[in-house]
């Protein structure tokens, strides 16, 4: 009885609303990192003897590499306290991955061309690249698509970055829909693994630059190791 007499608050109205999936997309920015570390160890057991190129290029992802991660880290103390400074941040390490990806890219490149070139950890090499660049345009359609997406579930008549299946059905279960982690995780690995788009449809500029980067690194990856396979058979 004493307690119904209380004025009644609502605490959960005071907390701050979470995007899960700012979270999600920076954490696969932190694991692309730790794929760029994976790929920096791997390419340095690919050559007998590196040259002068091959050094260099990983003595700029010796710098890169724990960079991303410490503003990883910063990010997510950036998302706990809602600043609105995130986004900047995610710019800052989107920039950064995209180095390290281009880099361990441009090793992998000057590795194949070693005649005595240690074909497993090529092959690992490459994979290694491959997955990395998945993790990394995770992040990179989220950042460039979500806020258009925020935009249009609130019931503003704008289009989208990406076209989901979803942003084009008219009914009531789809009123307030937004893309989750899953879906960029799908566009990005499709992307990769299909050389372009594939159901869901770029729509803006920003998405068509990072497609066209995330399809040309995906065909030169499987371009040397279908010509080192094809080097060693023969």
């Amino acid at each position: 009885m004493i307690y119904e007499m209380l004025p009644q608050t609502n605490l959960t109205s005071s907390k701050p609303s979470r995007d899960w999936v700012a979270i999600a997309s920076i954490g696969a920015l932190a694991v692309a990192g730790l794929f760029d570390i994976a790929t920096g160890k791997s390419l340095s057991m690919t050559e007998n003897s590196p040259t002068a190129v091959l050094y260099l290029l990983r003595a700029l992802d010796l710098y890169t590499s724990p960079l991303t991660l410490v503003c990883v880290a910063f990010a997510m103390f950036l998302w706990f306290w809602g600043s609105k400074y995130l986004l900047i941040c995610v710019d800052i390490i989107l920039a950064l991955a995209l180095i390290a990806l281009l880099n361990n890219l441009a090793g992998l490149i000057v590795s194949i061309f070693d005649p005595k070139v240690k074909p497993g950890y090529l092959l690992l090499s490459a994979s290694l690249v491959y997955l990395e660049n998945i993790a990394v345009f995770v992040a990179f359609y989220w950042r460039f698509d979500h806020k258009w997406q925020k935009r249009i579930s609130m019931g503003e008549k704008i289009h989208p970055a990406v076209m989901f299946p979803q942003n084009s059905i008219s009914s009531e279960l789809m009123v307030g829909w937004r893309p989750s982690f899953i879906d960029y995780l799908f566009l990005s690995f499709n992307t990769a693994s299909t050389f372009g788009p594939t159901l869901p449809i770029p729509l803006r500029a920003s998405v068509h630059i990072g497609m066209m980067t995330q399809v040309s690194i995906a065909m030169a990856v499987l371009i040397m190791i279908a010509a080192r396979a094809i080097g060693l058979i023969a």
